[in-house]
């Protein structure tokens, strides 16, 4: 691949991820004694903003299809403007899939879907604790569990994905390579939510300095 493309694909990945953690939800950091389990309402809005009233469908939808043109994947799509609006539409399909999924699990079990921000000061710190949301998340009593929802969502909606793909790909292994791909992309997106203020208090300060 020349710089070039790689360039191109940073500045798609990067470019709507900064504008959207400008509008990514995050609550304050947990603390165990105040913690209010979600209601049915509460569910129902995470399930909305996450397919269609907020930005965030479009950023793991631009992720995952500006991963799968730097691979080329599939090839038969092509590396081209056809290839990446198939591997656009791609993204939201499975992103759609994944959000639902996701939601759907978390709500039989009990589980939380919202992201708490670290109460911990240091960039490293609240990488690491980004990242750790990627794996774990709240019981409805306030006790850190494995997210089973989150990953049957990510890995099941890359198996699910690889239907519409060329004939020989399979679910059980390109479908979970591809999950592995979108854990990645939802730590990314943590990582976002987690430092969202510093990002909107960037762009403000930029829209500031505009304007004079």
């Amino acid at each position: 691949m020349s710089s070039l493309t790689r360039i191109l694909v940073a500045v798609l990945c990067v470019s709507p991820c900064l504008g959207a953690a400008q509008s990514l939800t995050v609550n304050e950091a947990f603390l165990p004694g105040k913690y209010v389990p979600m209601s049915g309402h509460d569910r129902l809005q995470e399930w909305w903003k996450e397919d269609g009233g907020s930005l965030t469908i479009h950023v793991e939808a631009v992720s995952i299809a500006a991963t799968a043109f730097t691979f080329d994947t599939p090839p038969e799509w092509g590396r081209n403007a056809g290839g990446f609006a198939r591997m656009l539409g791609n993204g939201y399909g499975r992103a759609a899939i994944q959000n639902t999924t996701y939601d759907g699990m978390a709500a039989a079990l009990r589980t939380d879907t919202r992201y708490f921000a670290c109460g911990c000061k240091g960039f490293f710190p609240r990488v690491g604790h980004a990242l750790e949301m990627t794996f774990v998340t709240y019981n409805r009593n306030g006790n850190k569990t494995l997210d089973l929802a989150q990953l049957s969502g990510a890995y099941g909606a890359s198996m699910i994905g690889t239907l519409w793909y060329p004939p020989h790909y399979s679910p059980l292994v390109q479908g979970v390579q591809a999950g592995h791909i979108d854990v990645g992309v939802l730590g990314g997106l943590h990582v976002m939510q987690e430092f969202s203020p510093e990002i909107r208090r960037m762009f403000h300060m930029k829209a500031q300095e505009s304007g004079h």
